[in-house]
């Protein structure tokens, strides 16, 4: 039992549920796995899975908080199935941003539509700006997971 437990434990680690929101299997089991993923880069078509899978934002919203360019981005979806082809360093960080986001705010609100709302809808704890367009900077992403992170704990003002 204490086997099973264990497993689901890593089946349930912060990395995999991320993981899935990237619709990849991706082999981290740590921080510094993951530090060396962005390193070398996450394959395009982590981004192009995220992106089409989101109901709730936009397109262009999305791009613009991944800080990809119109250009780019239909670059990012012509080189999906080569499976060679990665992002760059920033685009693989920024995309593991919004996919832990992603993952925190279903995790406090509990359904991913919930969750989506959430990112495109201003934010009283925010200022009234919407998380979506925060997350276009690395400062602005670290705003968004605190008020998610007092979300949980029911201490955000």
């Amino acid at each position: 039992m204490a086997a099973g437990t264990t497993r689901q434990a890593r089946a349930d680690s912060p990395f995999t549920r991320v993981a899935a929101i990237l619709g990849a299997k991706l082999r981290i089991k740590s921080a510094i796995d993951l530090h060396e993923q962005i390193l070398d880069g996450l394959p395009c078509s982590t981004a192009v899975y995220l992106v089409s899978n989101l109901h709730e934002i936009k397109v262009d919203e999305s791009i613009r908080a991944l800080n990809i360019s119109s250009r780019t981005w239909h670059r990012i979806k012509a080189e999906k199935a080569d499976l060679g082809k990665s992002l760059d360093v920033d685009q693989s960080a920024r995309l593991w941003s919004m996919a832990e986001i992603l993952a925190k705010a279903q995790e406090v609100l509990g359904t991913r539509e919930e969750a989506e709302q959430w990112l495109s809808r201003p934010a009283i704890g925010l200022e009234s700006r919407r998380p979506i367009d925060l997350m276009a900077t690395p400062q602005g992403a670290v705003l968004v997971k605190t008020l998610l992170d007092q979300m949980e704990h029911g201490v955000y003002a």
